[in-house]
């Protein structure tokens, strides 16, 4: 499995109309999230300026980050997969424990009552795996020492480029926000 961080394609173009001179560093966590899925399922390559590509010709790309609700079911068809969208937290939970797949979370980032663990705003995460209440999350923001600001502090912990927390911090972190249930056709 490859593990894209978004900011190292500071240089990989990513433009839409809200953002013309956008690149995958500033706003493609979708596409990197979506790479890292489907090498990890399918086995196939799919790098995040590739992964881009496809967003844009399929018209998620046309406002700011990634459109996952028109974007999902585009690569996972392309690569066997069917996308499941769902609010519901524990279907998500229920799906990993039942080793279906893997699920695209999208974050709220902070707000008045809660600081952000994977994010301070919209954002991103893969949700690879779970064993109870603790899942496993690739974060394409990640880089050493994203999880040691106050606020995040002891909500994660680090085994290489995976973070483990507890579900409750995914949940609070994605509140109101959809989950794209990926498994393989």
């Amino acid at each position: 499995m490859s593990f894209y961080c978004q900011l190292d394609y500071e240089y990989v173009p990513y433009p839409s109309p809200s953002s013309p001179k956008g690149t995958i560093a500033d706003n493609g966590c979708g596409v990197c999230c979506a790479g890292m899925i489907v090498e990890a399922m399918v086995g196939r390559p799919f790098p995040p300026e590739v992964a881009g590509k496809m967003a844009k010709l399929c018209g998620a790309r046309e406002g700011f980050g990634t459109s996952m609700v028109i974007f999902g079911p585009v690569f996972a068809e392309a690569f066997g997969m069917r996308c499941i969208i769902t609010e519901d937290p524990q279907e998500a939970l229920d799906f990993l424990h039942a080793k279906r797949g893997m699920v695209i979370a999208n974050t709220k980032g902070d707000r008045e009552d809660w600081i952000g663990v994977f994010s301070d705003s919209r954002h991103f995460i893969v949700l690879s795996a779970a064993e109870g209440n603790t899942v496993a999350v690739w974060d394409p923001m990640y880089r050493p020492g994203r999880y040691d600001v106050p606020g995040r502090a002891g909500k994660v912990r680090m085994e290489g480029t995976t973070a483990y927390a507890d579900f409750s911090v995914v949940v609070n972190d994605c509140v109101t926000r959809a989950y794209y249930l990926f498994e393989k056709l």
